[in-house]
């Protein structure tokens, strides 16, 4: 009997040491979604990835330091650069979802902007509306910027905007009946309070950051099962369920 308990504690102490940690750096726009499939993963095993945060950039930056780091979530564009340029080493890449620019409302009920004349008409009849400021770098305050003016609505516009710091100040001011229209990322918008949400731009204005994962460890098994998972069509609901737009066909 002795010699069958040793055997099984044994047994148990090998089970405990074969689990293993899998680092990940990603940008900040994904932490939700990545922390939920994350969390679901780590459930159902001995496995766990470990999560590190940080804009865009920093992120790319601490794990091209990181030799034992398997995964890194950073914009496409960076990917793309980064490859090129034979800073990531051996590894592949697949696109996972896009941050989307839209719009939410404080009212109901919401405007239509399904078309470009439905966007027009919608911010004609807003009594007022907020958008990240552009001159602090926003890129959809940017963006929002160009797209009044291409509609010929720059003036009418901005003389009921009220210039936010960012998008959460956006949310903010939507959120407490300020303004009617706020003008930010969609996964700002449905974090913050997803009932404001109207949708994102139509058509030729629509503004989205791709996001892609660059795996470096794809030969190993748990590695391959994080793959798959942040790839299920749960884990792509995570993503949409956080305002993200999971790419077509990935």
């Amino acid at each position: 009997m002795m010699k069958v308990i040793f055997a099984v504690l044994g047994l148990g102490l090998c089970w405990q040491a074969a689990a293993a940690d899998y680092k990940l750096y990603a940008a900040a726009g994904v932490k939700l979604p990545v922390q939920h499939i994350a969390q679901r993963y780590a459930q159902a095993g001995t496995d766990r990835v470990l999560l590190d945060f940080d804009t865009a950039g920093a992120a790319q930056d601490k794990f091209q330091k990181d030799p034992e780091a398997s995964f890194l979530i950073t914009t496409e564009e960076r990917l793309r650069a980064a490859q090129a340029a034979g800073q990531l080493g051996p590894g592949q890449m697949y696109l996972l979802a896009d941050t989307v620019a839209g719009i939410a409302s404080s009212r109901q009920p919401k405007p239509a902007i399904a078309t470009e004349e439905d966007l027009r008409q919608a911010l004609l009849a807003a009594r007022s509306i907020a958008f990240s400021d552009p001159a602090r770098g926003a890129t959809v305050g940017k963006h929002f910027a160009a797209l009044i003016r291409s509609l010929g609505l720059e003036e009418q516009v901005l003389a009921k905007a009220t210039l936010a710091r960012d998008g959460v100040h956006t949310m903010q001011l939507v959120q407490s009946g300020a303004v009617e229209l706020g003008i930010t990322q969609l996964s700002e918008v449905v974090q913050a309070d997803a009932s404001t949400l109207v949708g994102p731009f139509p058509g030729r204005w629509d503004l989205y950051t791709r996001y892609a994962l660059w795996v470096r460890h794809g030969d190993q098994a748990a590695v391959a099962r994080f793959l798959q998972d942040l790839r299920s069509q749960e884990g792509l609901q995570s993503f949409r369920s956080q305002g993200l737009r999971p790419v077509p066909g990935q």
